[in-house]
C-alpha cells in the first residue's frame, strides 16, 4: 500500500495533496499550529522541537483510515497505515519548519481564494458562505480552525514550490526527451490543442525532475532532522 501512496504522489499530486490536508487538520485541532507544549509522556513522535502527541497521531490516523476505506474497501493492513500516518505527520512537520526558515508568507487574499476555489463551499458555481459554515459544521470545524488548517498547507506547498522551481532541464536533456517524444505516436487532438514538441519535451523534463529534486530535498530533511518514534505508544 505504501508503494501506491508514493506512486501516487508522483502521478496524481492532488491525490497527496488531500491526504496532507487531512492529516494537516489533525495538526491544527490538536493546537499545534499554535505551539502549545505537548506533555512528555504524551509524546508519539518529536521532530526537531515539534511534538506530535497521541490525540494529534490518533485524530490523523481516523481521517486517514477513513480516506482510504473509501479508496479502497476492504481490510487495511494497520501496520503500513500507521507508518503511513507516522511519515506523513513527520513530512508535514518538516516542510512546515522549512517554510518558517525560507519567510514563506501567506497573504489574507491567497487564503481567501483557496478557501473560495474548494468545489465544497461552492453552490451554483459560486462560493457561498452559508454552505461553507455547514461543511465545517457538519466535519466539527470552525472557520478559524479550518482557516489555520488552509493557511498552513499553502505555507508549506509555498516551500515546496520554491524547492520545485530551483531545477530547470539542460540541453542534454532536453535532446533526448525530444527523441523520445518522436518515437512516440502523434497525439490525437486538434492541432491547436497539441503543444510544439520543443514545449512538450520541456514540460516532460521538467516535471519529472522537479519530482526527483523534491523527494531528494525531502529525504534530505529527514536525513538531518533529529526525529524520535516512540512506537510503543502508537
Amino acid at each position: 500500500m505504501l508503494k501506491l501512496i508514493r506512486e501516487s504522489a508522483i502521478e496524481r499530486p492532488w491525490f497527496y495533496r488531500g491526504l496532507m490536508i487531512l492529516i494537516a487538520m489533525a495538526f491544527v485541532v490538536t493546537m499545534g499550529w499554535w505551539g502549545f507544549e505537548q506533555n512528555k509522556e504524551d509524546t508519539i513522535v518529536i521532530v526537531g522541537n515539534d511534538r506530535i502527541g497521541r490525540d494529534e497521531y490518533q485524530r490523523a490516523y481516523q481521517n486517514t483510515y477513513r480516506f482510504y476505506k473509501e479508496l479502497m474497501p476492504g481490510e487495511l493492513p494497520e501496520d503500513q497505515l500507521k507508518q503511513l500516518v507516522i511519515e506523513q505527520l513527520i513530512e508535514s512537520r518538516l516542510w512546515m519548519q522549512v517554510a518558517k526558515e525560507m519567510g514563506v508568507v501567506v497573504t489574507a487574499e491567497e487564503l481567501r481564494d483557496s478557501i473560495r476555489g474548494v468545489p465544497a463551499f461552492q453552490k451554483d458555481g459560486k462560493f457561498n458562505s452559508e454552505q461553507y459554515k455547514r461543511v465545517l459544521a457538519a466535519n466539527r470545524l470552525t472557520p478559524a480552525t479550518f482557516e489555520s488548517s488552509q493557511k498552513a498547507d499553502l505555507m508549506r506547498e509555498k516551500a515546496r514550490m520554491l524547492v520545485r522551481e530551483s531545477v530547470a532541464p539542460t540541453g542534454d536533456e532536453l535532446i533526448q526527451a525530444q527523441a523520445m517524444l518522436a518515437s512516440r505516436p502523434s497525439p490525437t487532438l486538434p492541432m491547436e490543442q497539441v503543444a510544439p514538441p520543443q514545449d512538450r519535451a520541456r514540460q516532460a523534463v521538467l516535471a519529472q525532475k522537479q519530482q526527483r529534486a523534491l523527494r531528494a530535498y525531502q529525504e534530505g530533511l529527514k536525513m538531518k532532522a533529529k526525529v524520535t518514534v516512540r512506537r510503543e505508544m502508537m
